[in-house]
Parts: structure tokens; C-alpha cells; sequence
């Protein structure tokens, strides 16, 4: 009986430790995830627009992936690709939003996100 009460405890102790682990390693996995989505769709505008033109939101199937913890990616400027947010849904709000610019005569691009110094994948100065 003394054996079986060790066993239980330690695999209390075990969870108590792997829980809090695993939900910070998932909402890393979801911040990378919409990261490069907003990389990903504004490379595959700026290569769209050098073969013809650019594309735009509805297009871009970067921009169409499922994101998890996120509900929208929204594009800005007049529907180019060239400006892009990605934010959290309702129950990931700390997952902080993300947003990018490509410049496209300068191609400087620049990155930034709220939630800033959090854990979440946003450094201090609010650039990623």
C-alpha cells in the first residue's frame, strides 16, 4: 500500500511539472506558427508581383492557413500583401499580435508585436 501511495505521488509531482511545460511549449508553438505565416505571405506577394503583379489577401495562401489561437490575419493598404497583423482569438488574447510591413520600394521589412517583454515570443523593444 506504502508502494502504491509513492507511485501516486510522484506521478502527481511528474504532472504538476509536464501540465505547466506543455501549455507554454503550445502557445510557442502557435506564435511561430502565425510568425511565419505573415513571413511567408509577404515573400510569396513580393515574388507574385515581380511575375505580374501583385496579389492580394484572398490569394494569398500563406495568409490561409489555419492558425491555432489566432482568428484573423488581416492584410492593410488597399488589399496588397505588402502589410499584414495576425491576432489572437478571444481565449489566446496573451498570445499578443503580430504584425508585418514590407516596404516595397526601399524592401525594408519591419516586424512588430504587443505584449512586449512577455513569454510569449515579443521581445521588449516590441520587434521581432
Amino acid at each position: 500500500l506504502i508502494e502504491l501511495v509513492v507511485v501516486i505521488a510522484v506521478l502527481a509531482i511528474l504532472s504538476a511539472v509536464a501540465i505547466p511545460a506543455f501549455i507554454g511549449v503550445q502557445s510557442n508553438g502557435m506564435v511561430a506558427s502565425a510568425k511565419s505565416a505573415l513571413v511567408n505571405g509577404v515573400k510569396e506577394c513580393a515574388v507574385s508581383e515581380s511575375g505580374g503583379g501583385p496579389i492580394t489577401f484572398a490569394t494569398a495562401q500563406s495568409f490561409k492557413a489555419v492558425l491555432t489561437g489566432y482568428q484573423t490575419i488581416t492584410v492593410g493598404n488597399t488589399g496588397n500583401c505588402y502589410s499584414a497583423t495576425a491576432t489572437p482569438d478571444a481565449s489566446h488574447t496573451s498570445l499578443g499580435t503580430f504584425s508585418i510591413s514590407l516596404d516595397s520600394s526601399s524592401g525594408v521589412t519591419t516586424k512588430t508585436c504587443t505584449t512586449a517583454g512577455t513569454s510569449t515570443g515579443c521581445p521588449s523593444t516590441g520587434l521581432w
